[in-house]
């Protein structure tokens, strides 16, 4: 027997999960509700990492695809949401059909705790990781400036995803640019697209969806399906 070989007998020998490879839930998907990007990318995987990308300004997407993908998903699922800048709409997500007895809300910044909100999330999303009860669990980074998000170690987005495979939970990030790169099995990246208005009324908003990365498709084979979100008080 060669050195590598003692070695992995070794290390087997002490932690015997070492070389064991994670199954993950095959095929399985929550669905954003956004039908067009539904139809190619099949919604969020289960068992693995997402990341769903706008930029700052008001209106980018990003807020209205998280609202539709936790009222799909609390549908069926337990749901976690870890809101970081404590800017959840809760008048939103009810008018998209949340299930609010199926949804965790976690506000950041709010208990006597002195860790920092961007700590604080990243600390919560372990645990509820842990906990393995939920479906989904989305982490909204998008109000948190890039220079800190920026910072994050390669390390913790790679051990993210390596807790989350082979577990039933899809785990999103909304943030203004993608940061996990090849930890994350899906990034999208929503963009705004011109609105329709009626008269000085806003009625609907377009976004266009840029599959930036699958388990399917390497990073550049981008598609961009549009959908279109109607305004509440029209």
């Amino acid at each position: 027997m060669g050195s590598s070989g003692l070695l992995r007998q070794q290390i087997e020998a002490r932690i015997p999960s070492a070389f064991r490879v994670q199954a993950r839930p095959q095929g399985r998907y929550i669905p954003t509700g956004m039908h067009s990007m539904d139809g190619i990318a099949g919604g969020v995987p289960m068992g693995a990492l997402t990341e769903i990308c706008g930029s700052g300004l008001a209106s980018s997407g990003k807020t209205s695809g998280l609202i539709s993908l936790l009222a799909h998903a609390s549908q069926e699922h337990f749901c976690a949401l870890v809101d970081v800048s404590d800017c959840f709409d809760p008048a939103s997500a009810q008018a998209a059909g949340m299930n609010f007895s199926r949804l965790l809300w976690i506000r950041c910044g709010k208990s006597k705790q002195k860790l920092r909100p961007l700590e604080q999330a990243f600390k919560v999303a372990d645990m509820l990781l842990q906990s393995s009860g939920f479906g989904l669990i989305a982490v909204d980074l998008s109000n948190i400036p890039e220079r800190y998000v920026r910072n994050i170690p390669l390390s913790t987005w790679f051990r993210f995803s390596r807790v989350v495979e082979g577990q039933s939970t899809a785990l999103v990030f909304i943030e203004r640019q993608p940061h996990a790169t090849s930890c994350a099995e899906l990034v999208l990246n929503i963009k705004t697209s011109p609105a329709l208005l009626s008269g000085n009324l806003l009625t609907q908003l377009n976004f266009s969806v840029e599959v930036m990365r699958t388990r399917n498709k390497k990073p550049g084979q981008a598609v961009r399906p549009a959908f279109p979100v109607r305004a509440q008080w029209s």
